[in-house]
């Protein structure tokens, strides 16, 4: 008789340290110490009890996490044009704009996917301030307080998805959706302008990361019910990106990818089309932007 309540027992304990361990892992970090990749479960309910991916896992390359120095490393300096030098200037702060509204939304929503992103795009702000201090422009983050931007019309922007994101869960991956599109658009227009390689590959890199934001956007969004259309990028890009598989490991200068192993996404990121209110342009040309988010 005592044999079996033993057992039992016994078998209790072991039942709750499983599902303490279980219960444990909703809260893992993006990557170790070293840029490993880790699981992350974005499932966990918020204040609000919206189950965001019903148990599903949002994984992030340690790629993305960009390291400029590396990137960068052996390649020579050369001459930035004006609008090479425009390009840095802009997408350091919009860069920022990403990671500030990812910031605020985690702490108003408490999902994974936010906090998790936000820590990648920190580390495309750092990877365009190495570019900046290496051809010694002038920062235009006077202030890297979370909110607060230089440009104005970048701080309309955060301001403005801001107050959208917090009127719901759906409407806060609406938002990341669009930053996404918006930093794709831009860095493929930037690229369209660029001949330095340390430039390229820095851009190609960020653009792998947002394509790979954008498809995580994308899966929580359509998982609870919502869909977007793209403001920035044209219909085909976007279905052309979401039609690829995520991408791992680094992009090299010319867009090709050099990972060795995992999916990676289809089509070359120097090759965009733009649309909208202001025609249409193909290769070197820029077309008009069309879409709701005034910049």
């Amino acid at each position: 008789m005592k044999k079996t309540k033993v057992v039992g027992a016994l078998f209790l304990v072991i039942m709750l340290a499983v599902a303490f361990a279980g219960c444990s892992n909703d809260g893992a970090s993006l990557v170790d110490d070293n840029g490993q990749n880790k699981r992350i479960g974005v499932g966990n309910r918020n204040s609000n009890n919206v189950n965001v991916a019903n148990g599903q896992e949002y994984v992030i390359d340690g790629a993305d996490f960009v390291k400029g120095t590396q990137l960068i490393d052996g390649i020579e300096k050369g001459e930035l044009s004006k609008e090479e030098k425009e390009g840095l200037v802009h997408m350091r702060e919009e860069e920022k704009l990403a990671r500030d509204v990812y910031k605020v939304l985690y702490e108003r929503w408490n999902q994974n996917i936010f906090n998790n992103i936000s820590g990648s795009e920190q580390t495309h702000m750092d990877a365009l301030g190495t570019l900046l201090e290496r051809y010694d422009i002038e920062d235009p983050i006077k202030d890297d307080a979370v909110g607060k931007f230089t440009s104005k019309e970048l701080q309309d922007l955060h301001d403005k998805l801001v107050a959208q994101g917090d009127k719901s869960l759906e409407e806060a991956l609406l938002v990341g959706a669009t930053i996404e599109d918006l930093d794709i658009y831009d860095l493929e227009r930037f690229l369209e302008d660029v001949d330095q390689d340390d430039i390229k590959i820095v851009y190609q890199n960020l653009n792998k990361g947002s394509r790979n934001h954008l498809r995580a956007f994308m899966r929580n969004l359509e998982r609870n019910g919502g869909s977007y259309t793209p403001q920035f990028i044209t219909q085909a890009r976007f279905d052309e990106i979401l039609g690829g598989e995520q991408e791992r490991g680094s992009v090299g200068v010319d867009g090709s990818n050099s990972s060795n192993g995992g999916g990676q996404g289809r089509g070359n990121s120097s090759t965009v089309k733009g649309q909208g209110s202001g025609g249409q342009g193909e290769g070197g040309g820029r077309g008009g932007r069309g879409g709701q988010v005034a910049r």
